[in-house]
């Protein structure tokens, strides 16, 4: 009974969105601005009309299609920063990977115009969406193989990232592209008004399916990128290959549809012809025309029912101008937060939230809020004669996601302390481990960058200045002085042993860098200094870290008695274990957490962990509160946006109306983008830039607003508007 109380609030939240489609279909009398109209059922003969079949394979598609696009979306962020993070420091990483992002959805929102034009002026709507659907796929492939690795177990000098981009750019044309005609195919299998019921229920079930698409694939492709091969931990050609199979499989069901589909021939191309008609009326601005309309001109042309259809696109072009800033926000889910929820602690019950996995809690808030609103929120708010407008929703939802962004700085501020301390070109980073049996106190210019003394198994670690310095001090009554040279952002490490300051040497320098920076997915980064046993000679001693069947090894020797960095598969207590000639002369353990990078050393017996990157210590579930707030903003903006975009928009200009407000979407990444290069430039922190968004939403909404007040409402049947008393 639940279920069957969800699924039915469900069809009726989300016929929100069909309500505005609708209106091309059908006759209706207007309402009163804010209000919706209950929409009158021909019975009679709905009952002699069968559900058209062929909607399944159409809604079959979607759901493929959005399991392959919003699988490989979910991942893109990471891939970018993986194949960055080689050249680039993984700041500078991070910054161009959501300029890509973002470049990347700014093509997916823009195309849908270039593929409404070629839908009503060349091939129709099924040919269309059937040749980008096949661009669609060669995208997808090619994105899967140019993420091969280029090891030695892959492709050695594969160029990855100009593979990927040209996959990249192909998968943005051919989403954009179906986009605007794959919903409005479905919507032409119904003979309408005697079937305007089951239409409404396929606008329910395809808004349905694109979530349910979401869904899976957020889930299963983060986990797809976690399987190790060729070399690689993580195996993102699988990981794209998945949705790339996915889409393979959308073309074919799509395809068998074919026989079953009714097709639509364009007869005229509104987008042309609207081009045409302002192109005329700027021509011919300086013609007598004292009252009236600029476009007014052109009517002895292209008529006066089609200029006055085209004059309605611009007043709500007007409010459009403010949408941008909206859509710059809400799509950094898939960079700025995606990358955000990186540096928390997904372990939740033993089991692991990977941060790409976090985008799924939007469309299931979605799924969970709509039917709320509708059947509670909505009802309530209008009792208190509150947000019964859509503009008062716009508005609402615009301020919403402000404040979700402020949220998400606020937070950014509480995780800035288990940050990794980056040194700048200008420093290096220094850590010296005290492995004597007594304190060291430092003289001269050691004693004000170390401070006084390191006591005895201590460890010091800190940026300092590069160039060449004298470490000097006193150990047992014995002075002690050695220059070192610390170059552009290394990070060095040095031991302080017996054997090192009888021999004069003083102190051991690594051989290998630390590295500092947290993984993507938090796993934690470990590297060793180990004394190997007198008994092991000059054999090379295994070192075996382990917990439960997961083990890694790592070998060092008593000339080379460190190791490089390994990144371990899980988190927690972990067995360290060492061994030479097949015999095993030490065992102890050690903890290592999520996100952090240790430095471990084994002497004397003993292990000392010291932790150079502190470890995720708040929780991934602290980023629910920011993804709540924007999805109720997204529900009274993005939703009610639709249903006034329809509702607004003669039958004639239905379509136009839909792909302007899909390049509000594209305009909003190029804002994400654009910013995001200039908060680079300036070396901004990551929460400024969050506050630095959130501030300009609020600007632009301000701007919105001052649109509103003086909008009047025209709501449009087939060839009668009513505009009602302004409010």
């Amino acid at each position: 009974m639940f279920y069957c109380l969800v699924i039915k609030w469900l069809i009726r939240g989300l016929r929100l969105i069909s309500r505005g489609n609708m209106a091309k279909q059908e006759t209706r009398e207007p309402v009163e601005a804010g209000k919706h109209e209950e929409v009158a059922e021909d019975e009679t003969d709905s009952r002699n009309l069968r559900y058209p079949f062929q909607i399944f394979f159409i809604l079959s598609t979607e759901v493929c299609e959005r399991f392959s696009y919003y699988g490989m979306n979910a991942i893109l962020t990471f891939y970018l920063i993986f194949l960055f993070q080689k050249t680039m420091s993984e700041k500078e990483a991070e910054d161009l990977s959501t300029v890509i992002f973002h470049l990347f959805k700014f093509f997916c929102y823009a195309t849908p115009v270039f593929g409404a034009a070629l839908a009503d002026s060349v091939f129709g709507k099924f040919r269309t969406i059937f040749y980008l659907s096949i661009l669609y796929a060669i995208g997808q492939s090619i994105l899967a193989f140019g993420a091969v690795s280029d090891s030695e177990y892959g492709i050695e000098g594969l160029p990855n990232l100009a593979i990927s981009s040209i996959g990249i750019f192909l998968i943005a044309i051919g989403t954009g592209g179906i986009k605007p005609c794959v919903v409005a195919l479905g919507a032409d299998q119904f003979k309408v008004p005697e079937q305007k019921k089951q239409m409404a229920t396929y606008f329910a079930m395809f808004y349905a399916s694109i979530n349910f698409g979401s869904l899976i694939s957020t889930i299963v492709t983060p986990y797809l990128r976690k399987v190790p091969c060729l070399g690689e931990e993580s195996c993102y050609s699988l990981a794209f290959g998945v949705p790339a199979g996915l889409m393979a499989v959308a073309l074919v069901i799509f395809a068998l549809g074919k026989p079953m589909y009714t097709v639509n021939i364009p007869k005229r191309n509104v987008l042309v012809d609207s081009v045409k008609c302002i192109w005329c009326a700027i021509k011919n601005r300086r013609s007598k025309l004292k009252d009236g309309h600029w476009l007014d001109v052109a009517a002895p042309e292209f008529g006066d029912t089609f200029v006055q259809d085209l004059k309605a696109v611009f007043r709500v072009s007007a409010i459009f101008l403010m949408y941008p800033m909206y859509w710059a926000l809400y799509d950094q889910q898939g960079s700025r937060w995606t990358i955000q929820a990186s540096k928390m602690n997904g372990y939740t019950f033993g089991f692991q939230i990977l941060p790409d996995q976090m985008q799924v809690a939007n469309p299931v808030l979605i799924l969970l809020l709509i039917p709320l609103f509708d059947v509670v929120i909505y009802p309530l708010l209008g009792k208190c004669n509150l947000l019964k407008t859509p503009l008062q929703r716009i508005v609402t939802g615009c301020f919403l996601v402000a404040v979700a962004f402020i949220v998400s700085g606020i937070l950014e501020l509480q995780l800035k302390t288990t940050f990794p301390d980056i040194p700048s070109v200008s420093q290096g980073r220094l850590t010296i481990h005290n492995g004597l049996n007594t304190p060291i106190t430092w003289k001269g210019d050691s004693a004000s960058k170390f401070g006084p003394s390191l006591e005895s198994s201590g460890t010091f670690s800190k940026n300092i200045d590069i160039g060449s310095f004298n470490i000097e001090g006193v150990y047992n009554d014995k002075d002690f002085k050695k220059s070192i040279t610390l170059i552009s952002q290394q990070n060095l490490t040095i031991i302080f042993r017996p054997d090192f300051v009888e021999s004069n040497d003083v102190f051991y320098s690594s051989k290998f860098g630390d590295i500092i920076d947290k993984t993507d997915d938090g796993m934690p980064r470990v590297r060793f200094y180990v004394e190997t046993n007198s008994s092991c000679g000059d054999e090379s001693t295994v070192v075996n870290i382990s917990q439960d069947e997961i083990q890694s090894s790592i070998s060092v020797n008593k000339t080379n008695p460190d190791s490089s960095t390994i990144t371990l598969e899980s988190i927690g207590e972990h067995t360290i274990s060492l061994s030479c000639k097949e015999a095993e002369y030490f065992k102890g353990t050690a903890t290592f957490e999520i996100g952090g990078s240790y430095i471990v050393f084994v002497y004397d017996g003993t292990i000392h962990v010291h932790a150079l990157t502190q470890p995720n210590t708040i929780h991934i579930f602290w980023i629910l509160p920011q993804y709540i707030i924007l999805t109720v903003g997204e529900i009274l903006f993005s939703i009610t946006s639709l249903e006034f975009a329809y509702s607004q928009a003669p039958v004639s200009m239905k379509s136009i109306m839909q792909s302007l407000f899909y390049l509000t979407t594209a305009v909003g990444n190029l804002i994400t983008l654009i910013v995001v290069e200039i908060v680079s430039a300036l070396e901004l922190e990551q929460w400024i830039e969050f506050f630095l968004f959130a501030g300009l939403l609020v600007l632009f909404t301000f701007l919105l607003m001052l649109f509103t007040i003086k909008y009047k409402y025209v709501y449009y049947t087939e060839g009668k508007e009513k505009k009602p008393e302004d409010e």
